[in-house]
Protein backbone atom coordinates (compact mmCIF):
# COMPACT_ATOMS: atom_id res chain seq x y z
CA UNK A 1 0.00 0.00 0.00
CA UNK A 2 0.90 3.08 -1.09
CA UNK A 3 0.33 4.61 2.77
CA UNK A 4 2.79 2.42 4.33
CA UNK A 5 5.57 4.78 3.36
CA UNK A 6 4.04 6.88 5.90
CA UNK A 7 3.58 4.20 9.07
CA UNK A 8 4.59 5.83 12.54
CA UNK A 9 8.25 4.60 12.55
CA UNK A 10 8.56 7.27 9.61
CA UNK A 11 7.10 9.68 10.72
CA UNK A 12 8.47 9.38 14.28
CA UNK A 13 12.44 9.69 12.01
CA UNK A 14 10.72 12.75 10.66
CA UNK A 15 9.78 14.34 13.70
CA UNK A 16 12.74 13.65 15.83
CA UNK A 17 15.01 14.73 12.98
CA UNK A 18 12.94 17.85 12.79
CA UNK A 19 12.98 18.22 16.80
CA UNK A 20 16.58 17.67 16.85
CA UNK A 21 17.15 20.66 14.52
CA UNK A 22 15.00 22.99 17.33
CA UNK A 23 17.03 22.00 20.45
CA UNK A 24 19.53 23.95 21.98
CA UNK A 25 22.69 23.57 21.07
CA UNK A 26 23.67 22.82 24.60
CA UNK A 27 21.53 19.93 24.71
CA UNK A 28 22.54 18.79 21.33
CA UNK A 29 26.30 18.58 22.65
CA UNK A 30 24.43 15.99 24.82
CA UNK A 31 23.05 14.13 22.26
CA UNK A 32 25.67 13.94 19.43
CA UNK A 33 28.34 10.88 18.95
CA UNK A 34 31.09 12.14 21.06
CA UNK A 35 33.71 9.21 21.70
CA UNK A 36 35.20 10.37 25.10
CA UNK A 37 31.53 10.60 26.70
CA UNK A 38 30.57 7.06 25.36
CA UNK A 39 33.57 5.43 26.63
CA UNK A 40 32.82 7.24 30.13
CA UNK A 41 29.06 5.68 30.21
CA UNK A 42 26.95 8.10 27.73
CA UNK A 43 25.61 4.95 25.46
CA UNK A 44 22.50 7.00 24.76
CA UNK A 45 24.60 8.54 22.59
CA UNK A 46 24.78 5.22 20.45
CA UNK A 47 21.60 6.25 19.33
CA UNK A 48 21.18 9.24 19.70
CA UNK A 49 23.55 10.70 17.10
CA UNK A 50 21.70 9.44 14.21
CA UNK A 51 18.69 12.10 14.64
CA UNK A 52 21.14 15.13 14.72
CA UNK A 53 22.17 16.80 11.61
CA UNK A 54 24.64 19.54 10.89
CA UNK A 55 22.60 21.51 9.27
CA UNK A 56 18.88 21.83 7.57
CA UNK A 57 20.13 20.57 3.93
CA UNK A 58 21.99 17.73 5.48
CA UNK A 59 18.63 16.84 7.39
CA UNK A 60 16.27 16.94 4.90
CA UNK A 61 18.43 15.24 2.55
CA UNK A 62 18.72 12.71 5.00
CA UNK A 63 14.79 12.50 5.01
CA UNK A 64 14.33 12.56 1.80
CA UNK A 65 16.63 9.34 1.49
CA UNK A 66 14.59 7.78 4.02
CA UNK A 67 11.26 8.19 2.61
CA UNK A 68 12.55 6.60 -0.56
CA UNK A 69 13.76 4.03 0.84
CA UNK A 70 10.84 3.42 2.70
CA UNK A 71 8.93 3.30 -0.42
CA UNK A 72 11.05 1.24 -1.80
CA UNK A 73 11.10 -1.57 0.85
CA UNK A 74 7.66 -0.84 2.28
CA UNK A 75 6.74 -4.76 2.27
CA UNK A 76 9.41 -5.23 4.50
CA UNK A 77 8.72 -2.62 6.86
CA UNK A 78 5.61 -3.18 8.76
CA UNK A 79 4.99 -0.24 11.75
CA UNK A 80 6.21 -1.92 15.01
CA UNK A 81 9.16 -3.97 13.69
CA UNK A 82 10.78 -1.49 11.41
CA UNK A 83 11.05 0.75 14.97
CA UNK A 84 13.00 -2.07 16.61
CA UNK A 85 14.70 -2.72 13.30
CA UNK A 86 15.94 1.03 12.37
CA UNK A 87 17.06 1.76 16.64
CA UNK A 88 19.14 -1.78 16.13
CA UNK A 89 21.31 -0.17 12.65
CA UNK A 90 21.74 2.97 14.34
CA UNK A 91 23.34 1.24 17.33
CA UNK A 92 25.05 -1.03 15.53
CA UNK A 93 26.50 1.77 13.13
CA UNK A 94 27.44 3.46 16.11
CA UNK A 95 28.88 0.58 17.80
CA UNK A 96 30.95 0.00 14.73
CA UNK A 97 32.22 3.42 14.62
CA UNK A 98 33.64 3.69 18.20
CA UNK A 99 35.17 0.40 18.01
CA UNK A 100 36.74 0.23 14.56
CA UNK A 101 37.10 4.09 13.58
CA UNK A 102 39.08 5.69 16.43
CA UNK A 103 39.73 8.63 14.35
CA UNK A 104 36.47 9.51 14.37
CA UNK A 105 35.57 11.76 17.58
CA UNK A 106 32.74 13.10 16.08
CA UNK A 107 29.48 12.04 14.16
CA UNK A 108 25.73 13.43 13.57
CA UNK A 109 23.65 12.26 11.21
CA UNK A 110 21.28 9.44 9.67
CA UNK A 111 23.40 8.39 6.41
CA UNK A 112 24.85 5.23 8.48
CA UNK A 113 21.79 4.47 9.45
CA UNK A 114 19.94 4.54 5.96
CA UNK A 115 23.19 2.24 4.61
CA UNK A 116 22.44 -0.13 6.93
CA UNK A 117 18.51 0.14 5.46
CA UNK A 118 19.37 0.37 2.30
CA UNK A 119 21.53 -2.80 2.26
CA UNK A 120 18.93 -4.64 4.26
CA UNK A 121 16.38 -3.84 1.84
CA UNK A 122 18.13 -5.00 -1.23
CA UNK A 123 19.34 -8.65 0.27
CA UNK A 124 14.98 -9.09 1.84
CA UNK A 125 14.31 -8.35 -2.23
CA UNK A 126 16.57 -10.40 -3.45
CA UNK A 127 15.22 -12.97 -1.10
CA UNK A 128 12.08 -12.62 -2.33
CA UNK A 129 13.19 -13.30 -5.60
CA UNK A 130 13.14 -9.01 -6.93
CA UNK A 131 16.16 -9.25 -9.14
CA UNK A 132 15.88 -5.14 -8.84
CA UNK A 133 17.71 -5.01 -5.28
CA UNK A 134 20.65 -6.53 -6.78
CA UNK A 135 21.14 -3.29 -9.42
CA UNK A 136 20.59 -1.24 -5.92
CA UNK A 137 22.83 -3.24 -4.19
CA UNK A 138 25.61 -2.86 -6.49
CA UNK A 139 25.76 -0.11 -6.71
CA UNK A 140 25.78 1.01 -2.95
CA UNK A 141 28.75 -1.41 -2.80
CA UNK A 142 30.53 0.64 -5.73
CA UNK A 143 29.88 4.06 -3.81
CA UNK A 144 31.26 2.52 -0.34
CA UNK A 145 34.06 1.22 -1.89
CA UNK A 146 35.03 4.71 -3.81
CA UNK A 147 34.47 6.02 -0.66
CA UNK A 148 36.88 4.22 0.95
CA UNK A 149 39.67 4.52 -1.66
CA UNK A 150 39.83 8.09 -1.57
CA UNK A 151 36.76 9.12 -3.62
CA UNK A 152 36.21 12.73 -3.59
CA UNK A 153 33.31 14.20 -1.17
CA UNK A 154 33.79 17.49 -1.15
CA UNK A 155 30.85 18.59 -2.72
CA UNK A 156 29.16 16.82 -0.21
CA UNK A 157 30.99 18.37 2.85
CA UNK A 158 30.02 21.75 1.84
CA UNK A 159 26.63 21.23 1.58
CA UNK A 160 26.41 19.49 5.16
CA UNK A 161 29.15 21.88 6.06
CA UNK A 162 31.28 19.15 7.89
CA UNK A 163 33.69 16.23 6.63
CA UNK A 164 31.48 13.26 5.24
CA UNK A 165 31.95 10.34 7.91
CA UNK A 166 32.89 7.62 5.39
CA UNK A 167 32.94 5.22 7.97
CA UNK A 168 29.54 5.44 9.01
CA UNK A 169 28.53 4.56 5.64
CA UNK A 170 30.59 1.18 5.93
CA UNK A 171 29.46 0.18 9.37
CA UNK A 172 25.82 0.69 7.99
CA UNK A 173 26.12 -0.95 5.34
CA UNK A 174 27.52 -4.38 7.13
CA UNK A 175 25.04 -3.37 9.96
CA UNK A 176 22.64 -3.96 7.43
CA UNK A 177 23.68 -7.42 5.97
CA UNK A 178 24.50 -8.77 8.87
CA UNK A 179 21.05 -7.75 10.18
CA UNK A 180 19.16 -9.15 6.60
CA UNK A 181 21.42 -12.45 6.93
CA UNK A 182 20.93 -13.27 10.93
CA UNK A 183 18.20 -15.49 9.99
CA UNK A 184 19.93 -17.46 8.31
CA UNK A 185 23.07 -17.50 9.99
CA UNK A 186 20.64 -18.37 13.32
CA UNK A 187 18.43 -20.95 11.72
CA UNK A 188 20.07 -22.16 8.36
CA UNK A 189 17.70 -25.40 7.89
CA UNK A 190 14.68 -23.27 8.82
CA UNK A 191 15.06 -20.22 6.50
CA UNK A 192 15.98 -23.00 3.68
CA UNK A 193 12.44 -24.42 4.26
CA UNK A 194 10.87 -21.04 3.94
CA UNK A 195 12.45 -19.97 1.23
CA UNK A 196 11.86 -23.48 -1.00
CA UNK A 197 7.64 -22.81 0.17
CA UNK A 198 8.37 -18.70 -0.91
CA UNK A 199 9.85 -20.50 -4.74
CA UNK A 200 6.97 -23.29 -4.72
CA UNK A 201 4.45 -20.69 -4.86
CA UNK A 202 5.85 -18.61 -7.61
Amino acid sequence: MAFRALNPTFLAVVFLVGLAQLISEHTQNLLRFDREAIIAGQYWRLLSAHFLHTNLVHALTNVGACAILWYLFKLHLRPLPAAGLLSLMCLLTGTGILFFSPHLTHYVGLSGALHALIIWGCVKDLMHGERFGLLILAGVCAKIAWEQLGGDTSATAALINAPVAIDAHLWGALAGLIMALSPFLLHPIRFRAVQSHLRSQD
